[in-house]
């Protein structure tokens, strides 16, 4: 189990630059306040699920359409993150 997560915490640090990482920890701080959602999760991730369970609201909504001009499907490809 340790040894799982010292690889989790390296293949990570080598994926993203500590800016990454910084708004990675920022986007799943507002999962937490505005959503309360998971500290584990992205406010994209939450969305893309509340999507696909026919629950998000407009706003959600047009928040993934919004970040679809950043990245195609940024919302159902987030999703698990």
């Amino acid at each position: 189990m340790t040894q799982k997560l010292i690889e989790k915490f390296e293949n990570d640090m080598a994926k993203r630059t500590r800016f990454m990482r910084f708004l990675l920890v920022l986007d799943q701080m507002i999962n937490v306040i505005f959503w309360n959602g998971s500290q584990d999760e992205t406010v994209s991730s939450h969305i893309g699920r509340r999507i696909e369970k026919g629950v998000a609201t407009k706003f959600e909504k047009k928040l993934c359409c919004f970040l679809k001009r950043l990245e195609n499907n940024h919302c159902f490809k987030s999703l698990g993150e």
